[in-house]
């Protein structure tokens, strides 16, 4: 009887400690985790509370040994070796870390948040190409987790996989149009392909989201004066479409390279081979519309404006609301209905 009442007491301070959790007060959920233990030492819930209110506080030793203390309890309890992993990371231990993740792996294969923090875990440790893995797995079972199509393209970033990447914070911004920082990132990784009109749209974007700050400023203005730099060369260029490869990004680069020289027609063309190889690229729609806007085919350029539109609506039609190659047609009917959607 005795040892039903205590659990019973126990049973209400952990509901308290959990509301409390739940509230961000951790300092009383703390008090009232070690009320619950006190009262009955196996309350294994309890011991995870402890842990989780003990990291919120940056106590990241005692939470560990609170995790070890509840997994001691509950061995299986994916939640508890998820945060373990946590903990570890914290404290500067990756390996063990990464050991925990997988533990907690497979006890719940299934859950997105726990691929998605070992694949932070990844990146931290260098190993960009397994985190790229492990955010994968994390969209195959949350697709709209822009959280995780933003820290995957920080991952290609890394590897300078510079288009990847850009298609990456491309799926963040579909999910998430006010993420400064996806589309800071994004212009990093424009700039880094030459696409120094794209990435002034995308820094513009991340300065009015009120995140990216000065740094969006400064990349504003490198990009800016790569593109007037572009400008003013005078290079010729005599395209050969004898390529090596008939990979399709081999063709969109030629074609970004074709059109920031000015060769407007000759990417026009490169784009197409892209396309036929991979007709759902939707940037290759996006860059061949600027061409052909700026050889003054209003049609054509907004007939694959929309095409680009109609994969990802609220990315181009930002990039389009301030993108100078559309300033000859965007008084354009026809222009204005697809901006407005």
């Amino acid at each position: 009887m005795k040892n039903l009442i205590h659990n019973l007491e126990a049973a209400w301070y952990y509901h308290q400690g959990s509301c409390q959790l739940e509230a961000k007060d951790n300092d009383a959920a703390l008090a009232n985790f070690d009320r619950a233990l006190n009262l009955q030492p196996d309350h294994y819930k309890a011991w995870f509370g402890r842990g989780m209110a003990l990291g919120n506080l940056e106590r990241h030793l005692e939470a560990l040994r609170s995790f070890d203390e509840a997994l001691n309890v509950q061995p299986n309890a994916s939640f508890g070796w998820h945060n373990r992993a946590i903990a570890l990371g914290k404290l500067g231990r990756p390996l063990e870390a990464l050991n925990s993740f997988d533990r907690a792996i497979e006890f719940n294969p299934c859950a997105p948040n726990i691929w998605h923090n070992r694949g932070l875990l990844l990146i931290d440790m260098g190993l960009y190409d397994k985190a790229i893995l492990s955010f994968d797995r994390s969209l195959n079972l949350q697709p709209d987790a822009y959280w995780a199509w933003y820290n995957r393209g920080n991952a290609l970033l890394q590897l300078k996989l510079y288009y990847l990447a850009l298609n990456s914070f491309d799926r963040a911004i579909e999910f998430n149009p006010d993420d400064g920082k996806a589309w800071y990132n994004r212009g990093l990784a424009a700039n880094s392909m030459g696409l120094y009109k794209q990435a002034i749209s995308s820094f513009n974007r991340s300065i009015a989201c009120e995140t990216g700050g000065g740094e969006a400023v400064g990349e504003e203005r490198v990009a800016l004066h790569n593109l007037v730099s572009l400008s003013q060369r005078k290079v010729k260029f005599t395209p050969t479409f004898e390529c090596q490869s008939q990979d399709y990004l081999i063709w969109y680069n030629r074609g970004v390279e074709l059109g920031i020289k000015g060769c407007y027609s000759e990417a026009i063309a490169c784009y197409d081979k892209a396309l036929e190889l991979q007709p759902a690229f939707a940037n290759a729609f996006y860059n061949q519309a600027c061409c052909y806007a700026l050889l003054g085919f209003a049609d054509l350029a907004i007939d694959n404006l929309q095409r680009a539109v109609e994969f990802m609506p609220n990315l181009y039609r930002e990039l389009a609301l301030t993108d100078s190659d559309f300033w000859e047609i965007r008084k354009q009917e026809r222009f204005e209905s697809l901006i407005r959607g």
